[in-house]
């Protein structure tokens, strides 16, 4: 069993200064290329719609995620929709779906976060505090405009984030990226850490930790892939509330350490190491 990688990967993990990729080398993974019908492990590959991922593993039958274990984690939508499903019940921002050519829904409330459900990626990289409905609308055709002109928007009820200090687009909030392998959360990490190297409210206490996990149990259960990525972030009243899930194999991590041993786990290999402020192991 063997971890492999897409790569194609290897220009947009340079354009982002991720270092994903030279950390996979570390462990030994291997290009796709070198994979064989029969060959088992775990495939990290970035995200290009569900279509191409089809088509990537076609030939390797063995190979995990199966594309019906990574879709359900592309967007937002599917996200919720699963744990909806699910019966999943988790301290989360009330979110309303807008699709193309939808009503504003009539119960809809102020102030909102606005993204689509592929990304969370902001015109201009700020985050923009949508008051009425008229701004609702202007947002919703930017975004559109910039990104795709028949996507999904999510609007999303406000939330005042705990700050863990400043980037170049504003304050960075106090936000977890808890990495879930077979159903079970196996490590954390401050999610932001390429921004923000020493962020304020870190390391979380054992409360906040446990209450983190349990967070993480309960969305990891819906889903079928081996590995999934829940992020969680601070509010300013000190509540942690879920934000989002995606597909391990190709969510982000500025912690080498982290990522190393959650990636071990995938080929039945436990590689322990010390925690630090911002990231560790369960």
């Amino acid at each position: 069993m063997h971890l492999y990688y897409d790569p194609r990967d290897d220009a947009a993990h340079e354009a982002r200064g991720s270092q994903i990729l030279y950390w996979l080398d570390d462990l030994n993974a291997r290009p796709l290329s070198e994979a064989r019908a029969d060959s088992t492990g775990f495939l990290f590959a970035g995200s290009r719609g569900i279509e191409d991922y089809h088509e990537l593993v076609a030939l390797y039958p063995l190979l995990r995620d199966r594309p019906n274990e990574r879709e359900p984690l592309l967007k937002l939508d599917d996200v919720l929709s699963t744990l909806a499903v699910a019966g999943v019940q988790v301290p989360t921002p009330r979110t309303w779906i807008i699709p193309p050519d939808s009503p504003i829904p009539d119960d809809i409330t102020f102030p909102l976060f606005i993204r689509t459900a592929e990304t969370s990626m902001k015109l201009g990289g700020r985050i923009s505090r949508v008051r009425n409905r008229r701004e609702l609308i202007d947002e919703m055709s930017e975004l559109r405009r910039a990104l795709k002109w028949d996507a999904v928007v999510l609007a999303r009820e406000w939330l005042d984030l705990a700050p863990a200090g400043e980037g170049t687009y504003g304050l960075v909030p106090q936000e977890v990226r808890v990495w879930v392998v077979d159903g079970i959360p196996r490590a954390w990490s401050f999610h932001h850490l390429h921004i923000v190297p020493k962020p304020d409210g870190f390391p979380p206490n054992s409360a906040d930790l446990a209450h983190i996990r349990d967070i993480a149990v309960r969305v990891g259960s819906a889903f079928r892939s081996r590995f999934v990525a829940v992020d969680v972030a601070k509010t300013t009243a000190g509540e942690w509330v879920f934000i989002e899930a995606g597909p391990g194999s190709c969510a982000g991590t500025g912690h080498e350490k982290v990522f190393k041993a959650v990636a071990s786990r995938l080929i039945g290999q436990n590689m322990a190491f010390a925690s630090d402020s911002v990231g560790g192991v369960w």
